[in-house]
């Protein structure tokens, strides 16, 4: 980023949303974090705990963070939820929808409050945390590559009504190994009753430069895209 920029994450708890956190409080940019838990390390960031499928808790943490920050230049929404692991045919609607609730419905949620405010400042940079399962048939993954891909058309769509504002979204696909990743694993082995095999995860901190760029107005650009970080 060539100057200080005012971000929200949603979803830092853990993984990439609290170590892209860290990463911008620590070069200098405000930084408000919405996660499910709060962390005792957030020394230069505020940090707050909000539950992104309660539309009510999702209205106040925005408010908290448009009046903190004063405006807000960038939205980064990572949060998923890492259940649902299973066979396509036995999960029920309920569980899809609770993965969708959290990896979709909080995003519009969180949109529907912000992008107003990027509105009236007169741009700024939004990022949907995607995944290859979104475009790729992932073994056992059917709930959160559905939720992901209904993720990126909906920013893919909110790019096309934005455009011209100033205001760029942009998808960014990762491949890390996280507290999400692992959880995956471990659900697949128990399904099956032995290791899920999987090829070594990048380290978080190979996606945050990305992230810092399509933060950036050197990405001014660009808008609409779904970027993939690095694949393993």
């Amino acid at each position: 980023m060539t100057s200080p920029y005012s971000v929200v994450i949603a979803g830092a708890s853990s993984g990439f949303g609290a170590a892209l956190a860290h990463d911008l409080a620590a070069t200098g940019h405000q930084v408000v974090a919405g996660a499910r838990r709060p962390r005792p390390d957030a020394l230069r960031m505020r940090y707050v705990p909000v539950d992104l499928t309660d539309g009510e808790a999702t209205a106040r943490f925005a408010q908290g963070a448009t009046e903190h920050l004063g405006q807000v230049d960038g939205l980064v929404y990572c949060a998923a939820d890492p259940g649902a692991v299973g066979r396509a045919w036995q999960l029920d609607a309920d569980t899809f929808a609770r993965v969708l609730n959290v990896s979709l419905l909080g995003f519009v949620r969180l949109a529907g409050h912000l992008v107003p405010h990027m509105q009236q400042a007169g741009g700024g940079s939004i990022i949907a945390v995607g995944s290859q399962a979104a475009r790729t048939p992932v073994d056992l993954l059917a709930a959160y590559g559905a939720a992901k891909a209904a993720l990126e058309q909906y920013a893919r769509c909110l790019a096309e009504e934005l455009s011209g504002t100033g205001i760029r979204v942009n998808t960014l696909g990762i491949a890390a190994e996280t507290e999400l990743a692992a959880t995956h694993r471990a659900a697949k082995a128990a399904l099956r009753g032995r290791p899920s095999p999987h090829p070594p995860l990048p380290a978080v901190a190979d996606s945050l430069p990305l992230a810092r760029w399509l933060l950036s107005t050197e990405a001014r650009h660009v808008t609409g895209q779904t970027l993939e970080a690095r694949r393993p």
